[in-house]
């Protein structure tokens, strides 16, 4: 059984539900990050004999990668573990069942996806250690690449599993965020490498000004 399974969307809601449908592992929890407000519960399909739960939580405001892997955290906050992944993928037969095996307290497991981070578990150890991602990181890119410093920094394991998921990358960019991204990429780059080099590995902050400055709303 997978505790709890993370999905945030922007736009695209037809590769949500393909993703849902090809769930084929028991999952205690989905919840779905809706920052666009797209999504039709109606069109989730015929989910009951797999998920015993589906939380479909509309924002209304874009609340970026970071936090939205943040929100679907603590909405699930007993979870041994969580499953975080990205809307646009289809999960091969037996892959959810190899990540349920692989996935740990304390540890992150990467996916063999391309890139590994679209799909992910994460432990709840590991969280009680190196804290929530940093959304000052908005509202995507090298969130995942903070986070995986700063586990490694505090003494988890990373462990990078050749389980294959299937992904269709960068389909928000392709729906109409490709100009957005060009100046919020960089200025996150510029953020990340300016962290690193400082050796900061705290979790950040969410800052008013960067949300305004770098927003896809």
């Amino acid at each position: 059984m997978i505790p709890a399974l993370i999905v945030p969307i922007l736009t695209g809601p037809e590769l949500l539900y393909r993703m849902v449908a090809s769930i084929d592992h028991p999952v205690e929890h989905l919840v779905i990050i809706d920052n666009g407000r797209c999504v039709d519960p109606s069109q989730l399909g015929d989910w009951a004999a797999r998920i015993e739960r589906v939380s479909l939580l509309p924002i209304p405001a874009n609340l970026g990668v970071a936090g939205s892997w943040n929100l679907g955290i603590k909405v699930t906050p007993f979870a041994p573990w969580w499953l975080i992944a990205n809307f646009d993928i289809v999960w091969p037969e037996g892959s959810l069942s190899q990540l349920a095996s692989t996935a740990g307290r304390a540890n992150l497991c990467l996916s063999g996806g391309s890139p590994p981070w679209c799909a992910f578990t994460l432990g709840d150890e590991v969280v009680s250690q190196v804290g929530l991602f940093d959304e000052a990181l908005h509202p995507a890119y090298f969130e995942d690449n903070d986070y995986e410093r700063r586990t490694l920094h505090a003494g988890f394991d990373v462990v990078r599993a050749d389980i294959a998921v299937h992904h269709d990358n960068s389909s928000t960019l392709r729906l109409g965020y490709s100009d957005r991204n060009g100046p919020t990429f960089q200025s996150n780059s510029l953020y990340y490498s300016r962290k690193a080099s400082m050796e900061d590995y705290t979790a950040g902050e969410w800052r008013l000004g960067i949300r305004r400055r770098q927003s896809w709303d």
